[in-house]
């Protein structure tokens, strides 16, 4: 088993990518994006 060193929480839809925060005019944590699928979660949600 590959050790996962990534900081970022795993994706909840795809299980592949991982959740980075992203911001547009806004809380920088307001919004989580996957790498690999483009999933998007919102801290308000």
């Amino acid at each position: 088993m590959v050790e996962d060193k990534c900081i970022f929480p795993p994706c909840p839809k795809c299980k592949e990518g991982y959740l980075v925060p992203f911001s547009f005019k806004e809380d920088v944590f307001e919004k989580w994006k996957c790498t690999k699928c483009g999933y998007v979660v919102g801290k308000r949600e």
